[in-house]
């Protein structure tokens, strides 16, 4: 697939506002969130997905317009984040960190800091880039590797290098896609009232699947 370059815009905001998502939400994210620019950017690289993703799309706003305000959306991805992602009496069973889905024993999650933490810091080092002095996550951290995969298209279209758009297909498909599926499906075994951050996951998968399969860059 060939994109436009509107399409390559497009592309790039939904994969921003990926990132943004899963750091966890701000007052002021939601006071954007509800209003429509702010969706137009997804809205239209859905046109680029499979048809599955206009139904998630859907029912992610169906849960929006259920908040009147901003701090009513607000207060309600919180709760719903923090359960899923940060404290809950059953343990974290979604942790947002690539190196808890690495194989182990079975019923057991990998600790943090194991093998994809470390090979994004490679990554990190051969692109001359480096996490933040006050950065406190591992570098493993869903948001930082949409972020690196943001970087490696922005850079990769502005400059026209195929090798680095090469490199954002095979991140997005091979280093991405398999341990987004099983949060992915992670999510989908907790039994919770919130609903946002499952279809979020879903959406993602989808645009990580569009992008793995960029392999003919203009």
């Amino acid at each position: 697939m060939i994109l436009k370059e509107d399409e390559k815009q497009f592309l790039l905001e939904v994969v921003q506002k990926m990132s943004y998502f899963f750091w966890g939400p701000t007052l002021e994210q939601c006071q954007q969130m509800r209003q429509v620019p702010f969706w137009l950017p997804i809205e239209k690289g859905l046109l680029l997905l499979d048809p599955p993703a206009d139904e998630v799309f859907t029912e992610i706003q169906t849960i929006l317009n259920h908040y009147s305000t901003a701090q009513a959306l607000f207060d309600g991805l919180e709760e719903e984040y923090v359960r899923l992602f940060i404290s809950d009496r059953q343990g974290i069973q979604a942790p947002l960190y690539a190196s808890c889905y690495v194989a182990a024993e079975p019923g057991e999650r990998a600790p943090l800091m194991g093998e994809p933490a470390l090979a994004m810091q490679d990554r990190f080092r051969s692109q001359g880039l480096s996490l933040a002095d006050d950065m406190r996550e591992p570098p493993d951290h869903l948001s930082i590797e949409l972020e690196y995969l943001y970087f490696l298209l922005r850079k990769g279209w502005a400059d026209n290098d195929n090798q680095l758009l090469k490199e954002a297909s095979s991140f997005a498909a091979a280093i991405m896609l398999p341990w987004v599926m099983l949060l992915q499906q992670a999510l989908a075994e907790i039994e919770t009232a919130g609903r946002f951050y499952p279809l979020i996951t879903a959406l993602l998968g989808e645009v990580l699947k569009l992008i793995g399969g960029l392999n003919r860059w203009p």
